[in-house]
C-alpha cells in the first residue's frame, strides 16, 4: 500500500502518521522536545547546586529564557509569513545545538558561569521564536487545514510522553554525572532534528518576499494583531492564557528554588515530580481526544481552563506544611498536568480554522508575543517577591494570579458554545 503523501487528499479517516513529511516533522518534533525536556532540567540544577546563583538571579535567568516572544515576537510573525518554513526550521535547531553545546564544553574548561548561562538562555529563547512559529505556521502545508487538529493531538501526545520520561532519567543520571554535562545530550537531540528537516517538502510553503507583499512591515504586523483582537474564540484563548501564564511564571520560577535550596530535595526526586505530571498530562492527551468530540471542543476548553487555578494551589500549600511538601508538589504536578494538557488538545486545531493561512504565521507570533510574554514578567514578579519576602509568597502570589482568568471565562459569552460556530471558520 502507497503511504498518502501531501500532493494527495489525506481523508478524515487516514491516520495523519502515515503522511511522510508530519510523521517526519513529528520525529524531529520529539527529538527537540527531549532536548527541551533535558535541557529545562539541567538548568536549575546547574545554576542552584553547581554555581550557587541566588532566587533573584534564578528568576532572571527564567526571564532570558522566556523573553524571546517579547523581544522578536512580531517581526518574526511577518518574516516567517514571508519566508519559507523548513530553513527557518533548521536554522533555528542549529541555533539550539550550538548555544546548548557551549555549556558542557565551558564545563570541561573550568569556566563555566551564571552568566554564559543566561546567555545560553537568552539565546535559545530568540531561536524559540523563529521554531515555534515557523512550526505552527508550517503545519497547515504538511496537513489539510481539517486535519491540523489530528496533527496537533499526535505532537501534544508525544510531547507528553517525552516529558513523562525525560526529566526522571535526566534526574537519575544527574546523580552519576555533572549536570552541565546532559546539555552534550541536548545539542546531539537538535543535530538529529535538523537531519530530519531536510527530508519534509512542504507542499506550497513558498516565500512571499518583500515585493510580492506589496505593504509595509509595520501594516503587516498590525494586519495579524487586528486579526488576533477581532476574532471572539481568539481573542479569548488570548486573555486567557496571557493572565494564566502570569502566574504559571512565577511558579515555574521559584518552584525549583524551593525545591533544591529550601527543601533541599534530591536531583532525582526534582525529576521525579516532573514525571508525575508529564504522566497525568500523557493521560490527559489520551482521554481529551475523545471528550472533546462527546463534548465539545469549547466546552472542553472551559472545563480544563477552570481546572488550572485550583490545581496550583498545592503549590504554595507545600510552603506551609513543608513535611508534606512533597506529597503537595506531586498532587500539584498532576493536576497542572491535566490542566494543561487537556486544554491544549480541547483547542488543538482550533486557531488554525479560524485563520487564513497567510496569516498565520503573524496571528501565531502576536498570540505568543503576549502569552508567553507574560510568562517572564511572571518570573521577574516572582523573583522580585521572593528577594523582598519569601519563596512561599511568590508561590502564593502566582497561585492567586492563575485564578483571574476563570473569572474571564465565567463572564464570557463564548460559555454557551459546544463547538466551533460554522460562520468562524475561514
Amino acid at each position: 500500500m502507497t503511504l498518502p503523501s501531501v500532493d494527495a487528499p489525506v481523508g478524515d479517516g487516514v491516520e495523519v502518521l502515515k503522511v511522510p513529511d508530519f510523521r517526519r516533522l513529528w520525529a524531529a518534533n520529539g527529538f527537540r522536545y527531549a532536548a527541551s525536556e533535558v535541557a529545562g532540567f539541567a538548568l536549575p540544577v546547574t545554576a542552584l547546586i553547581l554555581l550557587h546563583a541566588p532566587p533573584l538571579v534564578m528568576s532572571l535567568i527564567f526571564v532570558c529564557s522566556r523573553v524571546g516572544f517579547l523581544v522578536m515576537g512580531l517581526p518574526a510573525g511577518v518574516w516567517i509569513d514571508r519566508w519559507r518554513k523548513k530553513p527557518v526550521l533548521i536554522w533555528a535547531d542549529v541555533a539550539y545545538a550550538v548555544a546548548f553545546g557551549s555549556v558542557p564544553v565551558a564545563y570541561f574548561l573550568d569556566v563555566l558561569t551564571v552568566a554564559q548561562l543566561t546567555l545560553v538562555a537568552l539565546v535559545v529563547s530568540l531561536a524559540g521564536v523563529f521554531f515555534d512559529v515557523a512550526h505552527s505556521s508550517v503545519l497547515p502545508y504538511v496537513l489539510p487545514r481539517r486535519r491540523v487538529a489530528d496533527g496537533n493531538a499526535r505532537l501534544q501526545t508525544s510531547e507528553t510522553t517525552i516529558q513523562a520520561i525525560s526529566p526522571s532519567v535526566a534526574g537519575v543520571l544527574a546523580q552519576s554525572i555533572a549536570a552541565p554535562v546532559l546539555y552534550c545530550f541536548v545539542a546531539v537531540c537538535h543535530l538529529t532534528s535538523v537531519l530530519l528537516l531536510r527530508r519534509i517538502h512542504p507542499n506550497g510553503d513558498i516565500a512571499r518576499g518583500k515585493a510580492e507583499s506589496g505593504r509595509k512591515f509595520r501594516r503587516e504586523i498590525s494586519d495579524g494583531i487586528a486579526i488576533l483582537f477581532k476574532q471572539p474564540l481568539l481573542r479569548l484563548l488570548l486573555n486567557q492564557a496571557a493572565l494564566n501564564n502570569i502566574g504559571a511564571g512565577i511558579i515555574l520560577a521559584m518552584l525549583p528554588v524551593f525545591l533544591l535550596k529550601e527543601i533541599g530535595i534530591a536531583p532525582w526526586m526534582f525529576g521525579l515530580l516532573s514525571t508525575l505530571g508529564a504522566l497525568a498530562g500523557l493521560a490527559a492527551s489520551l482521554l481529551a481526544p475523545k471528550l472533546r468530540r462527546r463534548f465539545g471542543e469549547i466546552r472542553m476548553t472551559l472545563l480544563f481552563s477552570a481546572l488550572a487555578p485550583f490545581a496550583v494551589l498545592a503549590a504554595p500549600l507545600a510552603g506551609v506544611f513543608r513535611s508534606a511538601a512533597v506529597p503537595l508538589i506531586a498532587l500539584a504536578e498532576i493536576l497542572i498536568g491535566i490542566a494543561i494538557v487537556g486544554r491544549s488538545v480541547s483547542t488543538a486545531g482550533l486557531r488554525a480554522r479560524v485563520t487564513p493561512n497567510e496569516y498565520m504565521g503573524r496571528v501565531t507570533a502576536a498570540y505568543s508575543v503576549v502569552v508567553q510574554g507574560a510568562t517572564p514578567l511572571g518570573a521577574l514578579a516572582g523573583g522580585l517577591i521572593a528577594n523582598q519576602w519569601s519563596t512561599g509568597t511568590a508561590l502564593w502570589v502566582g497561585g492567586l494570579a492563575m485564578g483571574v482568568p476563570l473569572i474571564l471565562l465565567l463572564l464570557s459569552p463564548l460559555r454557551r458554545y459546544r463547538t466551533l460556530p460554522a460562520e468562524w471558520e475561514v
